[in-house]
């Protein structure tokens, strides 16, 4: 094939290569049609381009035969095409191929977008780089024809969306970093990078990372064998571009096969397995004896064989008898180290390789040998092999190999840091260099995950227990003696390989990071020099870390390099004592430039002339956008140091084009491009800023050449360092990915412009094409990260656009997004020179941003003034008078108002003024300056302005809220104060103000109103007002079923008036809905108000009807309720619901539910024998092995969370079907045959439910537990999870709670589903200590236990624990981190991971009063470093019940500490739990709204008193907890050791809670085995 293709390509074999081809076809497909589907896209790939070119040249025979060669192709192998119909391309619209177009389109089908991206995502993953060329190339058309359908995916489909894009971004960087050096290759990166600014530059926050899989060095000969030939020579083989490549590839794969003993016979067993698979099967029994004999013969060889993939096997069969030779070479390696800073790294890898294979000992140098010629060819396959030869090399070589080893890699990093002088990012060379350092990082990793493992296995495999019988003792020793022997050689390679890695100084390594901005790793080395030097941060432990000012400033300058801005901050706070540098980069990283400026300026006292200050200070005036002053300092820095005019042009290039100041550009733009002195820190966006410089001079030119040459080499100088960034993640490719976004659109600008000049050329704005154009930027902007150095650049050329046009109220709004972004970051200079340029642009609504700052900087009174003042100035027809009146106090005398005109401008001006209005409202509310009436006046105008608004109508509810709450509060304490002081006449005065004033449950019908009216026009605040509605609903009926019969006739009135409300509620608001309120409904189904009871009735029947997979899991528990009352109720409920559902099938789903749950509820309480670790479900389940597969919802958690839809007032019941993540969710199809048995107390099983997607998912079936806390708190946790998705703060720390689906199938027992790769922290540290002998699993903890009882009474706790117990263990989870995550990006993303999920958990969890959290309920996730809490049965304080009571607020033990790195809990742990319980504390009434719905749940131990009532019955402990809670949210520190607080600030709480959780005292005093040391 390899053959052909190279053919085609040369023009003079052309005609000759097409028949051949043809030939070769025919004969495929006649003897192996399953061959055809790997080589039809290559064909296509190949012969397409010459369909497309059509040039004079190329002759009718030549087209003629390519068309033949393509129909026969795809007529002939329709079914083999739908299978890969997504590899294929849209063929061009060549006349000739309409036939073959058709077969195209029919077997491709209707296909959506999304699945055409699917496809795109396959293509771009193949194996052939000319097939990966042609789809990139088909996705880049696609990108362009489908623009607006690609934006209304992102609106409509938001997050579902996302796996996609996370995928295709992916592909498309990999794509930027493409290997080849053929043009096919060059064009490939563009194309990518294209692409990549077509989509946009898509918030990173909302893209996925994918984790990669540890390196796992393979052990075995036969291992290495096989992952050579499946991952690398295979493909190899395949992906060949010429025949000496292919050749190679063949040749190591004969000798490979060979050593493996692999005979051309097999190759037989390939071809009769694939004819007659059916005479197998038949012959299979009758052949019974024949097949022993065989099987014993079954060699190595045939054991490899049968490990490769059907696909692999055809590919290396021929070289089971292929004949090639490899030539002798003579050994010419010369002594010393090979590196030179000037060789090129394939020169420097192949021969290294080289020499290594020439040395090499033992039974794999053959493998190595076997291997010589294709390394010097693909270089995937010689970074593979390095480490294996470098091991080889050091385990079994001699001692002089060994330190040829060392010297080696010491020569490439000593040049990476000798010339760390000169900044080289722009030469060519350093690219080169810097690759050879990765392969050395590489390497170094690879060699010490190969030690760690290698140590794990022989500390996990010494003989744990002591055996009984003297035979088997017998036995045992001689094994361990053979042990003995075997480890004793494995340690003494061990320690060769410790050698190698100890003589390479970590400082070295952490420069030459640096120095690569590979700053993960650098980090990594960094800290861990450190760390031996002077320990860590951690005052939980025995000692703690004091670090010398010149280490922090190096890590202050990482930090900085990864763009943690919170690490920066903790570090700082470990310093001695600061200096201005360290005040520059924390400053410069918060974006704080009005701070930066102070410190140059302080800076540039002392000395006057440095060119680096003078630089930042232009820089800082440019990111506060004074762009004029910025002018005027370069030309004065131009005539007072004028050697370095080059550097102030380039950054007087960046003021001068955001100005729109052509001349001066003009002037600036040829200084730039003169010969001079460059300031070395001059920042790579000053260069990129030079580029869209000469973009816009060139289109002002008119010369549509050279824009589109500026465009492309502007392109071409982004590949190299997004494809270096993006091997790392999205997250550090992104600002590159945001230069492609503004390229792509200054792309689009040209097309418009068609040929004018930029300056010439007047726009307006109903032109179709440009306000399709604009359309399209403006949702392209929304989806970019929200943050002000993304988006400014973008804002700049907008206003560029609008303003040579004169659309002066564009430009204004362009400042105004500005103004916005700036004062959510808190830069509210800036925001205040943004709003002054939007108020002589002329910007409507400039008067709301301009108060919103003024709020922001705590002027209030300003503020309120400023839209008081605009509202006055707006027509009073629109205001209205009452307005006015409430406005002023003054009464205006009224005007009849003209009705609401409707054309759309005055739509737009009764949005704006409504928007104006509903800010006044709020901020007037807030501050208490108007009476209740005026208050409501301005309300009410909001929503007559915007009726459809759903904003006005909740805010107007919570409002009403409110004033209902404190009415509430003033008349209970009221009649408690009354009958206390029956004689006092005080009291009186006071009862009859109160008594005369309307009683509070008057305002509960306008209250529910206003929440049900705004649900049922959105669901923005869906989950603070439904949960509000119902408790208010609930809360009511609970007074008047209490209040006497003969209660006045107002209460009857405002009772049937809030029925007739919910009535309307439950017709008038979507069923999804009341879904996600459905546990709240059903806690509440034996209240003792009957008319509310049936109303509830309804609303879960109709909800059961429309999603009755869902909701039979929520009710599962309550069907199986100890409590008659409740279990009735529910039975009622889905009796009723099975009789209205709509679906004839469903019927027998609820009996094949109810049937599923009883046989789980049988499996968890399965008795087991003691000793048994698994169940077989085959025999003792046979009846629920029977009945799958079920058409019952997987209980996942993506199956039971609902997504809200984008909302559309018009949308109906039909339409509410893709409220789940994925619109067919996976169904039970089957379970797995045995479940395993864990072995802690409850003796929980693990089952294996298989899906019908294919997919199998584990679940924990858990006995004797309450699992209805849990689901709660599930609840709970998905409810903190969409606050921290609205924060800007946490979003972009892309904070979250892992979440997993609970589900109480009766009161003591129910399912967990399965948290894949996680361990628990108490088993993680064991075996750290355990490998370096600090524990002992038969001595250590009765050791501890002595300790403790031979202290008590004798010595303080916290004395016992210091002196004691933590000397015995030093922190050490640390290790944990390096020994998971080996590749040091990855490394750091878990550390910040575990640090973020923490805190975060920290703080949800000592709100909510979880306690028990000892090392099993903690769990590490092995793939991303998340932290996951399980077992919540101790909630709401109860804690502080136990016999030791426990004083902590959360789990904050030293080797906690110790995983957060050496600055322990100071940076990013405590910011996030600032952030976070800011969070909490904004957010009350939503919180206490779904706890509330804890205290009528009758859980288990608050329920034991009464059981036996009908009703529900109010709960003192739940009052109690609730109560704690509320405190928290308010600051006050309740529930720990130390005794209560006033209310703190977030930051006070926050370090409160953090010393109460690390002091010794409190620790001391837990409960032993809680393990406070661990």
């Amino acid at each position: 094939m390899v053959l052909l293709m190279h053919a085609i390509h040369k023009e003079w074999l052309q005609g000759e290569g097409l028949c051949v081809l043809h030939f070769f076809l025919k004969q495929l497909a006649i003897l192996s049609p399953s061959s055809t589907e790997h080589v039809i896209s290559q064909v296509f790939a190949a012969l397409v381009p010459f369909l497309e070119r059509e040039t004079v040249s190329s002759s009718s025979y030549m087209n003629s035969k390519i068309v033949e060669i393509l129909e026969e192709l795809v007529v002939q192998n329709k079914d083999i095409l739908k299978q890969h119909i997504r590899e294929f391309p849209t063929v061009p619209n060549v006349p000739a191929l309409s036939e073959v177009n058709k077969v195209i389109q029919e077997a491709r089908g209707l296909m959506t977008l999304k699945d055409q991206l699917h496809g795109v995502v396959e293509g771009l993953n193949h194996e052939n780089l000319n097939v990966r060329y042609m789809v990139a190339s088909e996705l880049s058309k696609l990108l362009n024809l489908k623009r607006e359908e690609f934006m209304a995916l992102f609106t409509k489909e938001g997050d579902l969306v996302m796996d996609v894009m996370s995928s295709l971004i992916t592909s498309l960087l990999k794509g930027c970093a493409e290997e080849s050096r053929t043009s096919v290759g060059q064009r490939l990166k563009l194309i990518c990078a294209d692409c990549l600014g077509s989509l946009g530059a898509i918030d990173p926050a909302k893209i996925k990372g994918f984790s990669s899989t540890r390196f796992k060095i393979a052990c075995s000969d036969d291992d290495l064998i096989f992952e050579l030939i499946h991952k690398h020579l295979a493909r190899a083989f395949r992906a060949a571009p010429d025949t000496i490549i292919q050749d190679s590839a063949a040749l190591a794969i004969q000798e490979l096969l060979k050593v493996a003993g692999c005979e051309a016979s097999l190759d037989e067993n390939v071809l009769e397995r694939t004819k007659g698979k059916q005479h197998l099967k038949v012959g299979k029994f009758s052949n019974r004896g024949m097949d022993d004999c065989s099987e014993m013969m079954l060699g190595r060889g045939q054991i490899l064989w049968d490990r490769f993939s059907n696909y692999v096997k055809e590919i290396i069969a021929p070289c089971l008898t292929s004949r090639f030779q490899l030539p002798n070479v003579s050994d010419s390696a010369a002594s010393g180290p090979i590196y030179r800073p000037s060789m090129s790294f394939r020169r420097w890898i192949y021969f290294w390789i080289k020499k290594l294979t020439a040395h090499a000992t033992g039974s794999r140098s053959t493998i190595f040998n076997a291997c010589r010629g294709i390394v010097r060819h693909d270089m995937q396959i010689a970074i593979y092999l390095l480490p294996y030869l470098v091991l080889n090399a050091v385990c079994d070589g001699t001692e002089e190999a060994r330190s040829g080893i060392t010297e080696e890699i010491l020569s490439v990093l000593d040049a990476a840091t000798s010339d760390s002088s000169t900044p080289a990012v722009h030469s060519t060379n350093f690219g080169q260099s810097e690759v050879c350092i990765q392969a050395v990082f590489t390497l170094l990793d690879n060699l010490g995950q190969w030690v760690d493992d290698v140590e794990q296995e022989l500390t996990l495999s010494q003989p744990l227990q002591s055996s009984n019988s003297k035979k088997e003792a017998n036995k045992l020793k001689d094994q361990s003696m053979a042990l003995l022997k075997d480890s004793n050689q494995v340690l003494t390679q061990c320690k060769h390989v410790s050698e190698l890695l100890g003589a390479i100084p970590k400082i070295t390594l952490a420069k030459a990071s640096f120095r690569c901005q590979a700053y993960a790793r650098s980090l990594l080395y960094f800290e861990s020099y450190v760390r031996e030097k002077s320990g860590a941060f951690n005052p939980a432990a025995e000692k703690s870390g004091v670090f010398e000012d010149e280490d922090i400033s190096f890590l202050m300058q990482v930090h900085s390099g990864l763009d943690e801005p919170d690490g920066l901050s903790g570090l700082a706070s470990l310093r001695k004592s600061t200096s201005l540098q360290d005040h520059l980069l924390i400053n410069k990283k918060a974006g704080n430039w009005a701070e930066v400026l102070n410190s140059c300026e302080q800076a540039l006292q002392m000395e006057s002339f440095s060119v680096q200050r003078q630089s930042d200070v232009l820089n800082c005036l440019l990111n506060m956008s004074h762009l004029r002053a910025m002018v005027t300092h370069v030309d004065g820095l131009v005539s007072r140091i004028p050697q370095y005019r080059k550097t102030w042009c380039t950054q007087g290039v960046q003021a001068a084009w955001r100005l729109g100041k052509w001349e001066l550009m003009g002037e600036y733009l040829s200084g730039a491009d003169e010969d001079g002195l460059l300031c070395s820190s001059s920042e790579s966006n000053a260069f990129f800023d030079k580029d869209v410089a000469k973009i816009l001079q060139a289109m002002m030119k008119k010369d549509q050449f050279s824009v589109a040459e500026k465009i492309a080499l502007s392109k071409q100088a982004l590949i190299a360092p997004l494809a270096a960034a993006g091997m790392d993640s999205y997250a550090r490719a992104y600002p590159f990915v945001v230069k492609l976004h503004l390229l792509r659109e200054l792309e689009d600008f040209n097309s418009l412009l068609n040929g004018d000049s930029f300056l010439g050329r007047r726009f307006r704005l109903d032109e179709p094409e440009f306000s399709r154009t604009l359309e399209n930027w403006e949702s392209r902007l929304k989806l970019t990260q929200p943050s002000l150095w993304a988006r400014e650049p973008l804002l700049a050329f907008r206003r560029l656009v609008f303003s040579a046009s004169g659309f002066g109220a564009q430009v204004g709004n362009c400042w105004i997004q500005y103004a916005k972004l700036c004062r959510s970051a808190g830069h509210y200079e800036t925001a205040k020179r943004a709003i002054l340029e939007a108020e002589v642009a002329g910007a409507p609504n400039v008067h709301i941003e301009k108060a919103k700052l003024m709020w922001s900087t705590r002027q209030a009174d300003g503020a309120i003034a400023e839209l008081q003042q605009s509202l006055l100035n707006m027509p009073v027809e629109v205001v209205g008078p009452a307005v006015i009146s409430s406005i002023t106090s003054l009464s205006v005398v009224p005007v009849n108002p003209p009705p609401l005109l409707s054309d759309t401008r005055c739509m737009n001006e009764n949005l704006n003024v409504a928007k104006t209005l509903l800010l006044y409202s709020r901020w007037i509310h807030y501050t208490g300056q108007k009476q209740k009436g005026d208050v409501t006046n301005l309300y009410s105008r909001v929503k007559e302005l915007q009726p459809k608004w759903e904003k006005g109508y909740f805010y107007m509810a919570k409002y009403y809220d409110e004033v209902l709450v404190d009415a509430r509060k003033r008349q209970e304490d009221s009649n408690d104060q009354s009958v206390r002081s029956m004689s006092s006449k005080i009291g009186d005065v006071a009862s009859k103000n109160v008594n005369s004033e309307e009683k509070w449950w008057t305002y509960l019908p306008e209250v529910l109103l206003c929440y049900a009216k705004g649900l049922h026009r959105g669901h923005n605040n869906l989950f603070q007002a439904l949960p509000r509605l119902l408790t208010l609903w609930f809360d009511f009926g609970s007074i008047n079923y209490r209040s006497n019969p003969q209660s006045s006739k107002d209460m009857k009135n405002v009772q049937a008036h809030v029925m007739r409300v919910m009535r309307g509620c439950l017709t008038g608001l979507p069923t999804y809905q009341w879904l996600t309120v459905l546990p709240q409904l059903v806690s509440r189904i034996c209240h003792q108000n009957e008319e509310i009871v049936r109303l509830v009735k309804h609303i879960i029947t109709s909800v059961l009807r429309q999603y009755p997979q869902q909701a039979l899991w929520t009710m599962v528990a309550v069907t199986k309720s100890t409590v008659p009352s409740r279990r009735v109720a529910a039975a009622e409920i889905i009796q009723a619901a099975r009789k209205g559902s709509s679906q004839g099938g469903s019927n027998s789903m609820f009996v094949q539910f109810a049937t599923l749950v009883d046989h789980l509820i049988k499996l968890c309480f399965h008795p087991c024998q003691t000793k048994s670790r698994t169940i077989n479900i085959l025999t003792e389940f046979s009846a629920l092995k029977r009945m799958m597969p079920v058409e019952i919802v997987m209980p996942t958690r993506e199956s039971l969370t609902v997504n809200l839809p984008s909302y559309d007032v018009n949308l109906t019941e039909s339409g509410t079907s893709d409220i789940f993540s994925y619109s067919d969710l996976p169904t039970i199809s089957g379970i797995a045959d045995e479940a395993e048995i864990l072995s802690s107390l409850q003796r929980p099983k693990k089952i294996v439910l298989m899906g019908s997607d294919g997919t199998e998912r584990p679940f924990l079936c858990k006995p004797k537990d309450d699992l209805r806390k849990d689901a709660r708190m599930m609840e709970f946790n998905a409810m903190i999870n969409r606050l921290l998705s609205k924060s800007p703060e946490s979003r972009r720390r892309k904070l979250y709670i892992r979440t997993f689906a609970v589900v109480p199938l009766t009161e003591d027992c129910g399912m967990v589903e399965w948290v894949p790769h996680t361990r628990g922290l108490r088993h993680i540290i064991q075996d750290i200590y355990t490998s370096c002998g600090k524990f002992d699993r038969q001595k250590t903890n009765p050791q501890i236990k002595r300790i403790y009882d031979q202290s008590q009474g004798k010595m303080p706790e916290d004395e016992m624990l210091k002196t004691k117990i933590l000397p015995m263990f030093p922190p050490a989870f640390h290790k944990w981190f390096l020994n998971t995550f080996s590749e040091p990006a990855m490394w750091f993303r878990a550390r910040i991971a575990y640090a973020h999920t923490t805190a975060v958990w920290s703080m949800v969890g000592h709100i909510v009063g979880l306690g028990d959290r000892h090392g099993e309920n903690i769990l590490f996730d092995s793939t991303t470093g998340d932290c996951v809490h399980v077992d919540f049965s101790c909630l709401f304080d109860k804690g502080l019940d136990l016999d030791k009571p426990e004083l902590v607020p959360f789990r904050l033990t030293q080797n906690m500490i110790d995983g957060l790195g050496i600055t322990g809990y100071e940076g990013t742990y405590l910011k996030v739990c600032e952030i976070t319980l800011a969070i909490l504390r904004a957010n009350k009434e939503t919180l206490m709204n779904v706890l509330e719905t804890f205290i009528h749940d009758p859980l288990v131990e608050w329920t034991k008193s009464h059981k036996s009532s009908g009703t529900e019955v109010q709960n003192p402990y739940a009052q109690r907890a609730i109560n704690n809670i509320e405190a928290r949210l308010q600051g006050v520190v309740v529930g720990v050791g130390a005794a209560p607080s006033l209310p703190l600030a977030v930051e006070g709480q926050a370090r409160r809670l953090i010393a109460e959780a690390v002091s010794l005292k409190n620790l001391g005093k837990m409960y032993i085995w809680w393990m406070p040391w661990f």
